[in-house]
């Protein structure tokens, strides 16, 4: 019983098209770009109402679902690719990273091991960053592949940007 055929994510990826632009597209096929019918549509940057709502013990230590969905969304509008990005995609990263961010302080305050063994405070930061961590590579997949402006191999690399962009902490109160 054969075994082989295509994997996902299999073989050489895919240049960026900002490169492709430098290079003078090399390989003289046109350059793939996303085009639209007419002006592209405004992109609503407004949060979901749902995602102002936050766990009492972390709205002042840490930033709201909202607040990080607001800080990407005011990212990619400056890459250009705001409007190619699904607003579920951004509902979930945002979603998943407050939900980190919960779970990190429930692991400062009440300590990663209990009774002996792990906490599952732990066991949910590590899925919650799975998911955020999912969510972002997908998004920066959208942005690396049809931006025009230079976000590989350097100060704008998805790395930098995320944790510049993402990992925005207010000062945790001392009575926490």
């Amino acid at each position: 019983m054969p075994r082989g055929g295509a994997r996902l994510g299999a073989g050489r990826k895919k240049k960026p098209l900002h490169d492709k632009l430098i290079e003078g597209n090399p390989g003289r096929r046109p350059l793939v770009t996303v085009q639209f019918n007419g002006a592209p549509a405004e992109v609503e940057m407004t949060p979901p109402a749902f995602m102002s709502l936050a766990s009492k013990e972390t709205a002042e230590a840490y930033p709201s679902a909202a607040e990080i969905y607001g800080d990407l969304g005011v990212w990619l509008e400056t890459t250009g690719c705001l409007h190619l990005i699904n607003p579920t995609l951004m509902e979930d990263f945002a979603l998943n990273r407050r939900a980190f961010f919960e779970c990190e302080y429930m692991n400062k305050r009440l300590g990663r091991i209990a009774g002996g063994r792990r906490s599952p405070y732990v066991d949910m930061a590590i899925m919650y960053n799975g998911l955020m961590r999912n969510a972002w590579d997908r998004i920066w997949a959208i942005v690396s592949q049809n931006s025009e402006k230079p976000y590989i191999n350097g100060a704008n690399s998805g790395e930098d940007v995320m944790e510049l962009l993402l990992t925005r902490r207010r000062v945790i109160p001392p009575n926490a």
